[in-house]
């Protein structure tokens, strides 16, 4: 005898009662529990946050925002680590919404238990579904790979600066910053 799972759509998703200590996505219909981060994991999201939001601050070009929820399609919910949209994508949003109902524009993943071949599909996801740049911050080997639309994608480790003159104007910072005190 088979059983088959009952595949959801976002809007049935976010029905479900919610679970203490379990963060929840939604990929192609099927639920993803996740544990929180660890240590580590969480501080390498607050440098991420910390240098995105600084950048931000200064270029006042859009929002940052940590652990927030994107519905990129009826059966898909992801919550990046980190994400950035422009405040052109923000005003596309209806804000009285649960979540956001569009894929960022820059979503970050820290990267410490997920599976390369989950990471590879979400990094797929956000790219189809109009994401301009997927950063996978690497916690082990101190490195980000930095993905984009076309299919391209650049690995930059400790000293190598990162920048994205195309969608950050201007942000640059030291991949080893990303991992100060990890």
């Amino acid at each position: 005898m088979s059983a088959t799972a009952t595949l959801l759509t976002v809007d049935q998703f976010l029905e479900l009662p919610e679970k203490d200590d379990v963060r929840r996505e939604l990929d192609e219909g099927v639920v993803i529990e996740m544990a929180g981060g660890a240590p580590r994991h969480e501080i390498a999201k607050a440098n991420i946050t910390a240098l995105l939001a600084a950048w931000n601050q200064q270029a006042k070009r859009g929002k940052v925002f940590s652990e927030a929820m994107f519905a990129l399609r009826p059966a898909t919910y992801y919550i990046p680590d980190v994400a950035w949209v422009s405040a052109e994508w923000l005003r596309s949003q209806d804000l009285d919404q649960r979540v956001f109902r569009r894929a960022p524009d820059l979503a970050v993943e820290v990267v410490s238990s997920e599976t390369a071949a989950r990471l590879e599909r979400k990094v797929r996801a956000y790219l189809r579904e109009g994401s301009r740049r997927v950063w996978a911050a690497f916690l082990e080997e101190r490195a980000v790979i930095v993905y984009r639309p076309d299919g391209s994608s650049q690995l930059l480790v400790e000293e190598q600066l990162l920048r994205e003159p195309e969608l950050l104007p201007e942000f640059d910072a030291k991949v080893s910053e990303f991992f100060e005190g990890v």
